[in-house]
């Protein structure tokens, strides 16, 4: 690493050009199969934590749904970005700096959600225990918990080897994306460079790409009970042959 180098936390730098780099994504359909899953099962749920929330963009949706929103997310930057996005909105949604797996004294929530493989920034089969347990315990009694995982088909598919380069409004960054299959991770290294800045801010962002039946032991092993397991955006069911899988859960104690 030369002088001019800077290695940050992931998310640290990319805060401030990560809709930049996500401006693909249609977070309109994110949230409104998010709300078409809580209509299906658990109608009357109204106020959602946003797990992992970024920088607040499928918070936002949810509340323009007629959700109340809190978002929560490892990023102090992210969280900044999200605050100061809600406020020039108007939106009285609130976003705190949290852990999946330090969670005490939010909620409780009728519902939670942790959107865009986040799930696989959870290293170890033990992380998930842990965040599976937090987040049961901010939830009232049979409220839902969905997220989503990438499988090994959209890593072996879309970012075996992946390398881009793009320049946005006073910025420039170059990504590289490869998979370890033999240890099942995935690796996302930016370096980016801001106008008027000589710093090289540099990026490591490793997710690993659990096997699905192992997430459902983990599941299974907590007081949640899996209510669905979803291919991307249906209600089809889910499976390795898709590129991303939903989970809907529900915590116990719901009436019947």
């Amino acid at each position: 690493m030369n002088s001019d180098s800077m290695h940050q936390l992931p998310y640290q730098g990319l805060a401030p050009i990560y809709d930049y780099v996500m401006r693909h994504v249609d977070y309109d359909e994110w949230a409104a199969f998010i709300r078409d899953v809580f209509a299906r099962h658990d109608p009357e749920a109204k106020h959602l934590i946003d797990l992992a929330c970024g920088t607040g963009n499928v918070s936002s949706e949810l509340s323009l749904l007629g959700f109340s929103i809190t978002g929560a997310d490892l990023s102090e930057s992210m969280v900044r970005i999200a605050q100061e996005k809600a406020a020039l909105r108007g939106d009285d949604s609130e976003f705190v700096q949290r852990d999946l797996r330090a969670l005490s004294g939010l909620g409780p929530f009728e519902g939670a959600v942790c959107m865009y493989d986040s799930f696989n920034y959870l290293l170890e089969l033990e992380d998930i225990d842990e965040a599976l347990g937090q987040i049961i315990s901010i939830l009232k009694p049979g409220g839902l918990f969905v997220f989503d995982v990438c499988t090994e088909r959209n890593s072996l598919t879309y970012f075996s080897d992946m390398r881009d380069r793009e320049s946005g409004p006073g910025f420039t960054y170059e990504r590289h994306s490869y998979y370890e299959t033999d240890v099942r991770l995935q690796h996302n290294d930016f370096e980016i460079r801001f106008e008027g800045d000589g710093t090289l801010y540099e990026e490591s962002h490793v997710q690993r790409i659990y096997r699905l039946a192992d997430i459902e032991q983990r599941i299974k092993a907590s007081p949640f009970e899996l209510v669905e397991l979803l291919a991307e955006f249906t209600f089809n069911p889910g499976s390795e042959d898709a590129d991303r899988v939903h989970y809907v859960l529900r915590a116990p104690g719901a009436a019947i």
